[in-house]
């Protein structure tokens, strides 16, 4: 039977402006992400060919969390506790603000790694229900605009976020002692996290919860209609309680699939020494593990003890029946993914080593040299005069490369801060296909010229194009989500479409390190270009998202219906 739609008020400018202002909190955690979580791996002793798979807990939370909670806030309501989807970003806001506030802290590398994970499940934990939030709240018309005003916010967040780290460092770094070793700056250790890093992480646990609460006090939720409370009260007689159902399908999805990994590690010790394979091999594991689970659940519905299977695996089992179920609208659009979040990574991760090379002139011997030299120096060698003085330089040199890029980034995201209502009127007048289309494009053409720009202003110009670029992949393909799918499973679908942005990260992560190696002869500035030709193929394939008739921004957005 069908539910009976819920008639939404169009809400003000300020409506929409406090809905969306947890946003700036949440993306002001990613921002620190993004920039220092990597050199605070580094500050621990990582290693540079360590951080990549350090950081997996990014796409492998996303992947899980944002499509379980998204089910779990489908079929929930709390009046107590806010509603639907607030209890949701609220519990993650607390979870993010708390492992904020310990990260710099943080004794041993393994310690800062586990709290990555922590951190990055309650932010994964907020997201998705607030992308669900503004669905819910708002009419079919008001979704772009919506969905935009949380791009700005997305880029008023990372702006703010690498700012902070900018300004801290330049008022509170404490200069390295000139008469110190070339292996210590005199003050601290080389393990040890610098000072000025902790103000930026205490103000994004306080930006993390501040904004958050003040959208869950001004944005009530909208009631579900009887029949649709009455769904959700059958649906949970004897389900556990959310906690438990999250754990219980972590466990479950986990256990076996690490267990057999370590066996096959056992057997065969060498994949110990590719790190990469080994996690590619409980990756393959985990998702033949599902699949299983998912056809005896199925194929058993009167077992009583593999239905009480089903019903902790609930969450996921809907997240993959809404996936068999999936309008075709968003299959096109998990093609465009596929290459645009894989070159976003790419930008990402090579835009500094990029800088060093096009910008600052050091070469890949250079850098081979430089880390031969520190290498000799932490094993406590005597170093000469000239690799000293070698080594200091190429140091100083990748210290400005790694500044400017903060400059580089903080500029593309204050572009998005400006543009990202703007680009709302011209959704409507021309379509939020063609809006979309046209950045795709204005950020392949950002990504293919700077390589090839030597003036470090100069470099500013393409970033106002990946500006420009960000805001519509932070806020369109969203909006047109969210007029193709159902009302009742907007949580759940939501989720599903985070997961088109891991799947690509994760398959980057694994991947691109051989593709540098072997095919892009270790260059940096050849990957920037890589990742500038897969924006150009994601603008392409953009050209296929055709919304229904009924759900068109303009005349001029036009195409058959994908569904």
């Amino acid at each position: 039977m069908a539910m009976m739609k819920i008639e939404k008020p169009r809400l003000n400018f300020w409506q929409i402006w406090n809905m969306n202002v947890g946003f700036f909190g949440i993306q002001f955690s990613f921002g620190l992400q993004q920039t220092a979580v990597s050199p605070i791996f580094s500050f621990l002793g990582a290693h540079h060919d360590e951080l990549p798979l350090l950081n997996l807990a990014g796409p492998v939370t996303g992947l899980l969390i944002q499509p379980i909670i998204g089910a779990i806030s489908d079929k929930t309501w709390s009046p107590k506790w806010g509603g639907r989807r607030k209890p949701f970003f609220l519990i993650g806001a607390i979870l993010a603000s708390l492992c904020l506030f310990a990260f710099p802290f943080s004794p041993e590398l393994w310690f800062a790694v586990g709290l990555l994970w922590i951190l990055d499940a309650g932010n994964n934990t907020a997201m998705e229900p607030y992308r669900a939030f503004v669905g819910d709240k708002l009419p079919d018309e008001q979704l772009t605009y919506g969905y935009q005003m949380q791009s700005l916010f997305v880029g008023a967040g990372i702006t703010l976020a690498n700012l902070s780290l900018f300004a801290f460092q330049h008022w509170f770094s404490i200069p390295a002692d000139e008469t110190a070793g070339l292996c210590s700056t005199g003050t601290e250790t080389v393990s040890s996290i610098p000072t000025w890093v902790y103000y930026s992480f205490f103000l994004g646990a306080l930006a993390s919860i501040g904004t958050v609460l003040w959208s869950v006090w001004k944005t009530p939720e909208i009631p579900p209609v009887a029949e649709e409370l009455e769904e959700i009260r059958k649906h949970n007689e004897g389900t556990p309680a959310p906690i438990i159902q999250i754990l219980s399908v972590l466990f479950v999805i986990f256990s076996v699939p690490l267990l057999l990994g370590y066996l096959v590690a056992g057997a065969l010790p060498q994949l110990w020494d590719n790190i990469n394979l080994w996690v590619i091999i409980v990756l393959v594991f985990a998702f033949l593990w599902l699949f299983m689970l998912y056809r005896i659940i199925k194929n058993n519905p009167n077992n009583r003890t593999i239905k009480k299977l089903g019903d902790t695996l609930d969450p996921l089992l809907e997240a993959a029946e809404a996936i068999g179920k999936m309008p075709g609208f968003l299959w096109k659009l998990a093609a465009v993914y596929l290459f645009q979040w894989y070159a976003l990574f790419v930008y990402w991760q090579f835009l500094p080593p990029m800088l060093r090379t096009s910008l600052f002139g050091i070469s890949n011997e250079d850098n081979e040299k430089f880390e031969s030299i520190m290498a000799a120096c932490k094993a406590g060698a005597e170093i000469s005069a000239d690799d000293t003085s070698f080594a200091q330089n190429v140091q100083s040199l990748a210290e400005q490369a790694l500044g400017h890029a903060g400059l580089m980034n903080g500029t593309y995201n204050f572009i998005t801060m400006i543009v990202a209502l703007a680009l709302v009127p011209m959704a409507a007048k021309i379509g939020s296909k063609l809006v979309y289309v046209v950045c795709l494009f204005l950020t392949a053409v950002a990504m293919l010229s700077m390589p090839f720009i030597a003036n470090k202003w100069m470099l500013l110009i393409p970033m106002v194009l990946f500006g420009i670029g960000w805001a519509a992949m932070m806020g369109i393909p969203y909006a047109m989500v969210s007029k193709v799918i159902p009302e009742e499973r907007r949580g759940v679908y939501m989720g599903i479409v985070n997961m088109m942005i891991v799947i690509p990260m994760l398959i980057q992560t694994v991947s691109f390190g051989p593709i540098i190696k072997n095919v892009l002869d270790n260059d940096a500035t050849q990957a920037i270009i890589f990742g500038g030709i897969f924006f150009m193929i994601a603008g392409i394939l953009a050209m296929r998202l055709n919304l229904p008739k009924d759900k068109l921004d303009s005349a001029l957005d036009t195409g058959r219906s994908s569904t």
